[in-house]
């Protein structure tokens, strides 16, 4: 709920479902037979699905001009961005490879679904893809499942009536209004529970906010205007009705959303772990009482909580002040249509093509069975999962990948004495921290127990028993030794094409999905398997050590290990990254800007492949048999196409801003190529010399780790 969110390897890219705020956050934990890659049909891995190949580079352009043109420029100019893809590289190509695979294992389940035993998965999965595929039962229902929340909504007389509504949306995996309560695991004692305090989320997701910073008039915010008027129109509201709604939630979110930390500060722990207590916090909002929200979430009043946007309160309390409750009443009314329309007929669906047309320049739908998939991801996350990896996931590729890590984190351990930068004391602390630093690959030891949840026909009565299921966990969770689950969150589900460090660990995980071709292919080169696969593992172990790595020690608590001496050098070298990501022209006359932002990530991704290409060079000393050329191409030259080549990307310029906006993730093509600039074995690997446009100052290169 709280804590940390994982530095992961993906961006953020919103897919169709998540434009809107995400409801409250729910997860799942069989009797089905594993179905073989050969039953589904998948298509091979070609060249136009990333495959490593001449065939997506562009001899005609020379490596020392233009090295992602030199290495992808056949890829860019030979294939074409799905239509219901706003962005598409690596993560979508993947991820609709996941769906292909899946697509078999969902119509078996929907088969199975009233065969199969009780709070099994393929019970779970099958019926809520059955009743999400029930069209027309979706369709007479109307507003009906929903009718009670609405109602409730309506009955808002008054502040405390507003909190009790609050706690009800909590319960019911409805909106998270105005404030997210919970507890989560203590940044400066991992080993217990504490209680957070932080902003609700807005009527769109937050990778999309930065749309309430523009103008009235601006395409975004009218787009966002009209789907908001439209999906009043669907639910029932009168047209000037509908208009007024719209526009007074776009000013809520707007006020709202100017209280809450931008991404930069959202980003650094120090500044989103606030300690205080409830009295000193209720000090910043009398209007809203809190001990009267955690008693009807029925969570014990705690000694202190952590406030994790400590602009947000007074804001909140001035706009609780100057609105009239009848405002707050349709405000809501508004935001549970928002949460539970997804799981409504398809009335709702034009307002959300809409939307997507405005936001992230594609004006179409998923197919129905890859909506279906979707929400189930969102909702069963860990049930659904299980079923992918007992039919796609092998212990063989667990093992194999395992190794790889190994020789990643082994590359690691031989760089770290060389840290000339750091002094003696926080290099010895750096190792110790490496040597602590954990994995899991593929899926969970131990799969969270779901099986008591009744999943029915009815979408929304199955999200509210999810929801109840998880906020009982929570509760059970405070005043208790803190206990970390593996692939539980939306970024680190098996079935999710990333990987995430966690600080609070120490330790990464990698989900079964992005341990597959084009990422890792056993049988392919080295240098393929250790700069694609292999960097991704490096990228999560520098995590470890990066902007926000750096603040949490090796027992994964936040505190400050490094010398001041130390501290003032790494941040002269993340200021080289900085100001290189800020010279970047993501768009003809549009800079980035975000180097701040993408920092931590920018670090990784040198980090990533350097420790790739190091432990690529020990891994062929060892075999020189393998230290082939092959096509006429080096293994170290291989290695740095490979990693060029997977970064290829197509997508809608509306994207980009947002990313850039809102995103510690730079653009794919600016990962394509700018952590290269900093290994001397790149230029070596393709003769760029000093006045070549691709070469970058050996003064502004940086070699932390």
């Amino acid at each position: 709920m709280f804590g940390i969110a994982k530095e992961g390897i993906s961006p953020r890219v919103p897919r169709w479902w998540a434009l809107r705020a995400a409801t409250a956050a729910l997860a799942l934990g069989i009797g089905h037979q594993a179905i073989a890659q050969e039953a589904v049909g998948l298509a091979v891995v070609g060249s136009d699905q990333m495959a490593f190949s001449r065939e997506n580079m562009d001899p005609n352009v020379s490596p020392a001009r233009d090295f992602y043109r030199y290495a992808a420029g056949g890829w860019l100019d030979r294939v074409k961005r799905p239509e219901r893809h706003g962005s598409y590289g690596f993560f979508e190509i993947v991820a609709d490879r996941v769906e292909e695979q899946m697509r078999q294992v969902l119509k078996q389940a929907a088969m199975d679904a009233k065969t199969a035993s009780k709070g099994s998965p393929a019970q779970q999965v099958g019926t809520f893809y059955n009743a999400y595929m029930n069209v027309d039962a979706r369709n007479a229902a109307g507003l009906a499942p929903i009718k009670p929340y609405l109602e409730s909504a309506s009955a808002i007389q008054d502040i405390n009536g507003l909190v009790r509504f609050m706690a009800q949306m909590a319960e019911v995996g409805g909106p998270t209004l105005f404030l997210n309560v919970g507890p989560d695991v203590d940044f400066m004692d991992n080993t217990r529970n504490v209680m957070f305090i932080g902003g609700g989320a807005l009527g769109l997701s937050n990778i999309m906010e930065d749309v309430f910073e523009e103008p009235d008039g601006s395409p975004r915010i009218s787009g966002y205007r009209t789907f908001l008027i439209e999906t009043l129109k669907v639910a029932g509201t009168p047209d000037a009705e509908a208009a007024r709604i719209a526009d007074l939630s776009i000013a809520i979110d707007r006020k709202l959303h100017a209280a809450k930390l931008p991404p930069v500060e959202a980003n650094d722990p120090s500044v989103a772990y606030n300690q205080t207590t409830l009295p000193a916090l209720q000090t910043q909002i009398p209007q809203l009482d809190l001990q009267l929200l955690l008693k009807t979430l029925d969570f014990p009043v705690p000694d202190r909580v952590i406030l994790t946007e400590p602009r947000y309160l007074p804001v909140l309390s001035g706009l609780l002040a100057e609105r009239s409750i009848k405002d707050i009443r349709d405000y809501a009314r508004l935001r549970v249509i928002l949460a539970f329309s997804s799981y409504l007929g398809t009335g709702f669906d034009k307002p959300l093509m809409i939307l997507s047309q405005a936001l992230v320049g594609v004006g179409v739908l998923p197919p129905m069975e890859e909506r279906a998939l979707d929400q189930i991801k969102a909702a069963l996350g860990q049930p659904v999962s299980r079923l992918y990896v007992d039919n796609f996931f092998s212990g063989e590729t667990r093992q194999k990948a395992a190794e790889m890590v190994g020789l990643i984190k082994g590359a690691f351990a031989e760089r770290m004495p060389g840290r000339a930068w750091l002094s003696d004391q926080t290099r010895a602390a750096a190792i110790e921290k490496l040597d602590k630093l954990s994995y899991k690959i593929g899926s969970p030891e131990e799969w969270v127990d779901y099986s008591q949840v009744d999943v029915t026909d009815d979408l929304v009565a199955t999200v509210a028993a999810i929801s109840r299921f998880n906020t009982e966990r929570q509760r059970k969770k405070f005043g208790q030794p803190a206990e970390h689950e593996y692939f539980n969150t939306p970024d680190t589900l098996p079935m999710v094409v990333n990987a995430g460090y966690n600080p609070l660990v120490n330790g990464f995980e990698v989900p079964a999905a992005i341990i597959q071709a084009p990422m890792f292919d056993a049988a392919l080169d080295p240098a393929l398997n250790f700069c694609r696969m292999g960097a991704v593992l490096g990228h999560e172990m520098t995590h470890g050590f990066d902007w926000t790595g750096k603040q949490f020690d090796q027992d994964g608590n936040m505190k400050n290990w490094w010398q001041p001496s130390d501290g003032e050098a790494f941040d002269a070298l993340a200021q080289k990254l900085i100001t290189q990501a800020n010279q970047y022209e993501v768009l003809p006359g549009f800079m980035n800007g975000s180097g701040a932002q993408q920092v931590g990530e920018n670090m990784a991704d040198l980090g990533g492949i350097t420790l790739a290409r190091a432990a690529l060079r020990t891994y062929l000393a060892k075999h020189p048999d393998e230290d082939v050329v092959i096509d006429g191409l080096t293994q170290d030259q291989r290695c740095f196409l490979a990693w060029t080549q997977i970064w290829a990307w197509k997508g809608k310029d509306e994207l980009l801003r947002s990313q850039v906006a809102r995103d510690a993730h730079p653009p794919n093509a600016y990962r394509a190529v700018a952590p290269l600039l900093h290994l001397d074995a790149f230029y070596e690997a393709f003769g760029i010399k000093e006045g070549d446009p691709m070469w970058l100052d050996p003064a502004r290169r940086v070699e932390a780790w």
